[in-house]
């Protein structure tokens, strides 16, 4: 039986299992990074997270760097531009308009990119959980566990997600 965790810092995102059902995903690079080893063994943890994140933590770090630079920028930029250039006298319905369309535009491009990159992300996630034969779902150790022979799949016991393995057991 695995471990108590706390939900908000080991789940990320919403997976499919072989029978349909929508599923929470266990992230085992958010275990790294926190040194929550009590789910997954330590060395299968190291191992996925490499597979998963090559050089995490320093990927981890220029996420946060880029964020705060991005956001110094923008802000940045509106009060440069506020201060020296702008003739604001007011609300103006047409300039308001003209600025509110900007920061749509500005935010929705990253807002679609972070989108797809988390879906890759996840499906990268299982294929890689399931590759060291632990439930995307739980971090249950699923190897030497039945199939079922209706539909090839592998019910974890302790989640009750099924999961269709690779052929090559491991």
């Amino acid at each position: 039986m695995a471990a108590p965790r706390s939900p908000t810092t080991s789940k990320t995102g919403y997976i499919k299992d072989a029978h349909g059902r929508k599923v929470t995903q266990l992230d085992p690079v958010r275990l790294h990074l926190l040194n929550q080893r009590f789910i997954i063994p330590a060395e299968t943890l190291r191992s996925m997270t490499d597979q998963i994140m090559p050089n995490a933590r320093r990927q981890r770090l220029l996420q946060v760097l880029s964020a705060a630079l991005g956001l110094t920028v923008v802000v940045g930029g509106n009060l440069i531009y506020f201060t020296c250039f702008s003739t604001w006298k007011g609300f103006d319905p047409v300039n308001v308009t003209i600025y509110v369309v900007q920061v749509a535009v500005i935010f929705s491009g990253p807002a679609l990119a972070l989108r797809a990159a988390k879906t890759k992300y996840a499906s990268r996630v299982a294929s890689v959980m399931l590759e060291h034969r632990h439930c995307p779902h739980c971090g249950y150790d699923i190897r030497n566990l039945p199939a079922n022979p209706a539909d090839g799949s592998t019910t974890c016991p302790e989640c009750g997600c099924a999961w269709v393995l690779g052929a090559a057991e491991g």
